[in-house]
């Protein structure tokens, strides 16, 4: 049970005066809400009239309110909890201005997490080693995939690149010779060992053949024009024009734009599934071709909060996509490792590729090249267009031959 006294201690606290700045939290401190984030300036039972509070409060006031982490007197040092603070704060800006993906910003936040996990929250930057990261990567390497580790390592680096380059410490973090991405022989041994990331014709009819709407669409969608779960959690009605069988739709990860042809039994799943669509929970949502049951969008967010410490929680990323298609995968008896709606792409990427237009076939995957041709081309021809996905359509429909 709690202590009675101390919460009878806590409810007598209130705030000295009408003007004074901070307010005693429910937690027992002296408390103050700058730039939507909750700060802390000490416990009331300890300082009952705030005069601490407020001096502390004084001191740092303009640090606060300008977005950076308070330097007080006699601190030894940025802390690895200042760095991972810092570089969120600034990740957290540019997904407002929309220069970051909310599940970017997510990625980043489970790294700094996992530093600050790994080193401790009050660790000084300047004591950090290479040993110290050797067994950082040893941690990670016991739960992630080589992929996966790679990808993770490449976000540590950014973290610390972040620290450097805007001044919160003096010099580059060394790393040592280990904290690397694995080795291209090492990420071949696990793609040959896990199998081909793509589905083969038979299961792909299979797959359809079983799916109800909206799922079905998606799937089409999925092989027609490599449409990803979060394509089509975004894709609105006016990108379609049904009657000539068009999808113009910039991808939302990068916003190239792409021009796919859709095959007969695309436009016709597609009209069937928004026949059956329900009402959009949500006004910015009512354009969307899918939505789920509830009337949400198919991959979406969480919401947001502060814990009382004010740190940013939620924001979990939901893929009702990946989870139904997953079940269908399950009751189909086609799951495998490293298997799911994103195969879809793998799968247009690779077939795709034997119509020998790579250029047509990028247009429609939404792939761009860093070359001269690439910057010089103002158009693809809807010719060029229409044999890729019809290179596709014609393998899908074809069964295999045994020997």
């Amino acid at each position: 049970m709690p202590d009675s006294t101390t919460s009878s201690k806590r409810s007598k606290v209130s705030k000295p005066r009408h003007d004074f700045p901070l307010f005693p939290h429910a937690t027992g401190r002296w408390a103050k809400k700058v730039r939507g984030r909750l700060c802390y300036f000490g416990k009331t039972a300890d300082d009952p009239q705030g005069e601490k509070a407020l001096e502390r409060w004084l001191d740092e006031k303009d640090d606060l309110l300008a977005g950076r982490i308070p330097r007080r007197a006699g601190d030894a040092g940025p802390t690895v909890r200042d760095l991972c603070e810092d570089f969120l704060q600034a990740k957290a800006r540019l997904v407002e201005s929309g220069e970051l993906s909310r599940r970017s910003f997510l990625d980043y936040r489970r790294t700094t997490d996992g530093i600050v996990g790994a080193f401790g929250r009050h660790r000084l930057l300047d004591d950090l080693r290479s040993g110290d990261f050797d067994k950082f990567r040893a941690k990670l390497a016991r739960r992630l995939g080589p992929v996966s580790l790679g990808n993770e390592i490449n976000r540590v680096r950014v973290v610390f690149r972040f620290g450097y380059e805007s001044d919160l410490i003096d010099r580059p973090v060394k790393f040592g010779p280990h904290f690397k991405r694995p080795a291209k022989r090492v990420l071949r041994l696990e793609r040959k060992k896990n199998g081909l990331r793509m589905f083969e014709s038979a299961e792909l009819r299979t797959l359809l053949d079983k799916a109800g709407q909206p799922l079905r669409a998606m799937i089409l969608l999925g092989i027609n024009g490599g449409l990803g779960a979060s394509d089509l959690a975004r894709l609105e009605i006016s990108s379609i024009d049904m009657k000539g069988g068009w999808i113009d739709y910039p991808r939302p990860k990068t916003g190239i734009d792409r021009r796919i042809p859709l095959w007969p039994e695309t436009v016709a799943a597609l009209k069937e599934a928004i026949a059956q669509r329900p009402a959009a929970k949500d006004r910015a949502d009512i354009g969307l071709v899918f939505l789920t049951t509830q009337g949400n969008a198919w991959v979406r967010f969480s919401p947001m909060y502060q814990d009382e410490d004010g740190n940013a929680k939620g924001g979990v990323p939901l893929d009702a996509i990946g989870q139904k298609f997953a079940k269908l995968l399950e009751d189909t008896g086609l799951k495998r490792p490293r298997l799911g709606f994103y195969a879809l792409r793998h799968t247009v990427e690779t077939i795709g590729g034997d119509a020998k237009d790579q250029v047509a076939l990028d247009a429609i995957m939404g792939h761009t090249r860093d070359d001269m041709a690439s910057l010089y081309r103002e158009r693809i021809s809807d010719d060029r267009l229409r044999a890729v996905a019809d290179h596709v359509r014609k393998w899908l429909s074809q069964t295999k031959k045994r020997k």
